[in-house]
């Protein structure tokens, strides 16, 4: 979500295709609580792939980077700031939505967990950390990076399973729960995604993604497995589902197609960023200023969801070129 532009030659258009599909069981997850329903879910149950697959999307893409011995801090500190910014800037659009929230703690809050006033900024609260950590891992010797990021699998379930994760952060205040509860939930889709990068320059790739398909599917199709107490995104289904996904994507491997429908996927892919940003707090004011739309969405919920989807990416567009792209960093 927060990576630059891929050479279109050499870039995955199925990633590109998979992050717009991402972003709008995104966007159906907060139309649900912002305007709810009493309908069946749009999309189930899948929409709580969303945020798991565009993690460990985001360090499948990252892995270049952490795949380095001892990685300069100097290049970890520009991805900090390509993520800070945006989070300073759109919650100061939250608080100016919201003028009866700010104050100096929820200002600080805001900032640490992303929870006041745009709650779908907690991800790059999470980026930031999970960046951190990961960036302390390429100190180690090459050939302990893989066994760990099994360990941090591993230990994720633990705490997830043992309900210690939960239990240690359910009496903090929801704004530090949801977030830093969930960075445990969402450390081992981080773990996931590198190892996913590791088999990039393997010699039994192929053979490797077709076992890991087949086997995530074999598993979610026969065993019912127990649930576990969590935030969001705990559970062995929701991990094993993500392998199945993005190990199927991986196996297709890129496609062909036509150069203009290529740029009309990677246009609409890498304001996908800028949709994740914007969307709640737009849909919060929508809803604010036509309370009708409520009606709508009960009526006409995939119409709504695509109109919506559609105004967000109009308004990064235009953002985006209004600003003559000297402010790209905001909305892709």
């Amino acid at each position: 979500m927060v990576l630059k532009k891929a050479d279109k030659r050499s870039r995955n258009i199925l990633f590109d295709l998979l992050k717009i599909v991402l972003i709008l069981l995104v966007v159906t997850i907060h139309v649900r609580v912002i305007v709810p329903t009493n309908n069946a879910h749009l999309f189930g149950s899948y929409w709580s792939y969303a945020v798991p697959i565009f993690m460990t999307l985001s360090f499948l893409l990252m892995s270049k980077y952490f795949s380095q011995i001892k990685l300069s801090f100097s290049v970890i500190l520009l991805r900090i700031k390509r993520i800070l910014l945006p989070l300073i800037f759109w919650s100061g659009i939250g608080f100016l939505l919201k003028p009866s929230l700010f104050n100096l703690n929820n200002a600080f809050l805001q900032l640490m967990t992303g929870k006041v006033v745009n709650t779908a900024l907690y991800y790059l609260d999470v980026l930031i950390w999970l960046t951190l950590i990961f960036w302390l891992i390429t100190y180690l010797p090459p050939k302990f990076r893989a066994p760990l990021h099994f360990v941090i699998i591993l230990t994720a379930f633990i705490l997830e399973y043992t309900k210690i994760n939960y239990l240690f952060f359910n009496p903090m205040s929801n704004e530090i729960k949801r977030c830093y509860g969930q960075i445990v939930e969402l450390i081992k889709y981080a773990s996931l995604g590198t190892l996913f990068g590791m088999l990039q320059n393997q010699n039994k790739k192929k053979f490797i993604l077709f076992g890991l398909a087949g086997l995530s599917f074999i598993l979610l199709t026969q065993f019912k497995f127990p649930t576990s107490l969590g935030f969001n995104y705990s559970g062995i289904n929701l991990f094993l589902g993500t392998i199945f996904v993005l190990s199927s994507v991986m196996l297709i491997g890129n496609i062909n197609l036509p150069t203009k429908i290529n740029d009309f996927i990677i246009t609409f892919s890498s304001y996908s960023f800028g949709v994740y940003l914007c969307h709640l707090v737009f849909l919060e004011k929508l809803v604010k200023i036509l309370p009708s739309i409520k009606y709508f969405n009960s009526q006409f919920p995939l119409l709504f969801l695509f109109l919506f989807t559609i105004g967000c990416y109009a308004f990064c567009f235009l953002f985006d070129h209004l600003t003559f792209k000297k402010l790209s960093y905001l909305v892709k």
